[in-house]
């Protein structure tokens, strides 16, 4: 595992336990298949997001980070 695997491990379980549900595999494809759609940035990112619209202000309340970057 490289120093940037364990940054997808949480929004695969939380993608797993979304109704479509992204189950885990022995292989690890699900991971690999993150790491093609997300950056590590990204990644931590996702996890915060719910299943309904919010404005950037909501998210960044849960986050910590600045509302106008992740308006961007």
């Amino acid at each position: 595992m490289d120093e940037h695997t364990e940054v997808y491990e949480k929004p695969a379980d939380h993608l797993d336990r979304l109704p479509e549900r992204y189950p885990r595999t022995a292989t690890g494809i699900e991971i690999r298949i993150l790491r093609r759609l997300f950056t590590p940035e990204q990644a931590a990112l996702a996890q915060l997001l719910t299943l309904n619209p919010e404005p950037p202000a909501a998210v960044a309340a849960r986050s910590g980070l600045d509302p106008e970057d992740l308006g961007r």
